[in-house]
């Protein structure tokens, strides 16, 4: 009974564990890490996996708004709610635009405030797909999570106020740590 209200989790031949509470993620035209963790009552951080810097593809020139073979900055993160992993997300911007922005990304660890730092002190949200899969070796180890759990992937882009692309991410989210709730806001 307790299994079936969400309480715990059994997993056979290991136990039966007690589960936190899913963390409401609201999915609106301004979409915020750190302001969704933080209204829940949880302490937000981020922690820097990688930042690279590579060439545009064909798709992520289309989605920026760039040529292909532009420079792009390439960030991964980890995402917390307190102390527990919440998703990793991998985000595309203009290396040109946005310069150093992998190493401001990894002393601020927040994308809002590595975009407030270029004077971008709002964005909105212009798509939003959400898809499912199992998690990767990779992606469950960082992610605390056995091999062969679902995770939720979101593939977003955003633009500025003037309605030019900013960034595009790919994050991979625990389904079991999360509920995403569509808002038409």
């Amino acid at each position: 009974a307790l299994a079936e209200r969400g309480f715990v989790r059994a997993e056979r031949g290991s136990g039966t564990y007690v589960e936190a509470p899913r963390l409401a993620y609201p999915l609106r035209s301004r979409t915020r890490f750190s302001e969704i963790v933080g209204a829940g009552g949880r302490e937000p951080r981020g922690q820097l996996i990688s930042a690279t810097i590579e060439p545009a593809t064909r798709e992520f020139a289309k989605l920026l708004g760039l040529k292909a073979g532009a420079p792009l900055a390439r960030i991964e993160g980890l995402r917390f709610a307190d102390q527990t992993p919440i998703c990793i997300g991998t985000t595309w911007l203009s290396a040109d635009r946005f310069p150093d922005a992998g190493a401001l990304y990894e002393r601020m660890r927040s994308m809002t405030k590595v975009l407030a730092h270029f004077g971008i002190r709002d964005y909105r949200r212009a798509s939003t797909r959400v898809t499912a899969a199992i998690v990767d070796a990779a992606d469950a180890a960082r992610l605390d999570l056995d091999l062969g759990r679902p995770i939720l992937i979101v593939d977003s882009t955003d633009l500025d106020g003037e309605g030019k692309p900013l960034l595009t991410s790919h994050s991979r989210f625990v389904a079991e740590r999360v509920e995403f709730l569509v808002e038409n806001t």
